[in-house]
């Protein structure tokens, strides 16, 4: 019988911090992943920005994905919700988005 897998974020390396490499490579993975994510929306995913929305609806703050989906199937990408505050969204809802940082 096999052992289910884990994660080694206490790897030997350099660069790890107190929790060791494994885990700073962790964290660099999902930041690109992330950021290969906000290219495929065309959408500055952690800035701020001002959104309106189809029917005049504008929002400002951070722009998030409301959850941690960091891999969308390209037919999927439209039916991804996003988050501005407490205010969620699909993203075929934008009509316009600026960044404003």
């Amino acid at each position: 019988m096999s052992e289910q897998g884990t994660l080694n974020f206490d790897a030997p390396g350099d660069g790890g911090g107190a929790l060791g490499a494994g885990h700073a490579r962790w964290l660099f993975d999902r930041l690109r992943a992330k950021k290969a994510l906000a290219r495929k929306l065309n959408l500055p995913l952690g800035h701020d920005v001002e959104v309106w929305l189809h029917g005049g609806i504008r929002l400002r703050g951070e722009l998030c994905l409301k959850e941690e989906l960091l891999f969308v199937e390209n037919d999927r990408v439209n039916e991804l919700e996003l988050l501005i505050g407490k205010a969620t969204f699909l993203a075929h809802d934008i009509e316009s988005c600026v960044r404003m940082d």
